[in-house]
């Protein structure tokens, strides 16, 4: 993703709020607090009560954006965001408990989820995430809705190709973002997966 794919007025909402996120995030009380409601929505996708959400996208301020609209439009579920490609991929497919995952649930505790997932990231894009994803055997159920801002149909194409479920292009114009990832929340709230849907072990 870059920077030219980002008009001032978005961008500039973005950064406000990722700082506001920022400001609370070295809040001990802040932390503690968005820890314990983590678990409980974690709780909740694990007994079957909703769906949970990973997103896999490098920009803090679209990840922030996206968690927060999903939020308004009244998704209450569990959220998990990784920053890069590599960094999902260790998640699901390198050694538990590695260093820089120590603060992440178990793999194997994750159910009931979708994974929203951005194309354009360093290290690892999220074609390569998408592949693995839907060629191991752990993860090949998982619904995988990719939310990104090119809408190239050449692209488009191969993510289908891949596997992925779902195709979103996010708009350029802030208020489009906006509405089209509350729509995204009013879906993802009468989206049903297999009873049971978690994680497989190898």
């Amino acid at each position: 993703m870059t920077h030219g794919e980002q008009t001032g007025s978005r961008a500039g909402r973005a950064d406000e709020a990722h700082a506001q996120s920022d400001e609370q995030s070295h809040d001990p009380s802040h932390e503690q607090a968005q820890g314990e409601a983590q678990h409980d929505d974690y709780r909740a996708a694990l007994a079957g009560e909703r769906v949970s959400i990973v997103l896999i996208e490098d920009d803090d301020g679209h990840a922030t954006l996206v968690e927060r609209n999903l939020r308004r439009s009244g998704v209450s579920n569990g959220f998990l965001r990784f920053r890069d490609g590599q960094e999902a991929l260790d998640y699901f497919f390198g050694v538990p408990g590695a260093p820089g995952l120590s603060g992440y649930p178990s793999r194997e505790d994750l159910a009931n989820f979708v994974v929203l997932l951005d194309l354009r990231m360093p290290r690892v894009d999220g074609f390569e995430v998408l592949r693995r994803l839907k060629a191991e055997p752990a993860t090949a159920t998982v619904p995988v809705i990719v939310l990104t801002t090119t809408d190239d149909p050449r692209e488009i194409e191969r993510c289908y190709e891949l596997g992925c479920n779902v195709y979103i292009t996010k708009p350029v114009e802030y208020d489009a973002f906006i509405e089209a990832v509350r729509r995204l929340g009013f879906f993802l709230q009468i989206v049903k997966l297999p009873a049971g849907h978690r994680f497989n072990r190898p």
